[in-house]
């Protein structure tokens, strides 16, 4: 088991709050409604149009909950034959997970960074709650994450993100500056950056490809 460091460890107190209350469903990962973190999982899914010629792509998901991303892959043709690991920071969290997927290509590993090399990489709303975390300690955090990330992916990666633009603010929540996370992600990624408006103004999504 990889040791979570303490910037997170409120963060995951959290979630292990929140799954207690609510059980497997989407206020137990701060989604307001079911159909704005369905949303998420769609466009994340536009990555894999891309790569329709075979059934056994693997995926990573960072920050995986209670393992509702799973259902977005567990039908479609490219996933067939393929994997899925599922990382989370709460332990409740990953019980939850296992408890609700029973499917045996998936995975879930208690775990603040991926361990496994995947073709695709997502992350969904993991890098928004900072709880009282400084913001530059959490900027920090995040840059560190993405770089690993993208060193277990082959093909692709995508993570959305709250815009500093944004009119809505919680104080535990981050708020980034897209034009920064492109500029960060073109230096240090060495790939096709894009950002997808979909979500905007309160949302962005960062997707690179190599």
């Amino acid at each position: 088991m990889i040791e979570i460091p303490q910037l997170l460890k409120p963060v995951a107190h959290s979630y292990e709050w929140s799954i207690n209350k609510y059980g497997p469903i989407h206020r137990a990962v701060a989604w307001r409604d079911k159909e704005r973190q369905q949303r998420r999982f769609d466009i994340f899914t536009g990555l894999l149009a891309y790569d329709t010629n075979r059934d056994n792509v693997t995926i990573n998901d960072l920050g995986c909950g209670y393992g509702a991303m799973f259902d977005t892959y567990r039908k479609l043709p490219q996933f067939i034959n393929g994997k899925y690991f599922g990382y989370d920071i709460s332990k409740a969290m990953i019980r939850a997970a296992e408890n609700k997927v029973s499917d045996p290509r998936a995975h879930f590993i208690l775990s603040h960074k991926a361990t496994e090399n995947a073709d695709y990489s997502f992350v969904s709303g993991t890098y928004n709650m900072k709880m009282a975390a400084d913001d530059d300690e959490w900027l920090e955090y995040i840059e560190k994450s993405i770089i690993h990330l993208w060193s277990k992916t082959k093909i692709s990666m995508g993570f959305n993100m709250l815009n500093i633009a944004s009119p809505l603010r919680e104080q535990t929540l981050y708020y980034a500056d897209p034009k920064h996370f492109i500029k960060f992600c073109e230096k240090n990624l060495k790939g096709s950056v894009h950002m997808i408006n979909l979500l905007s103004p309160n949302e962005f999504v960062i997707f690179i490809m190599k």
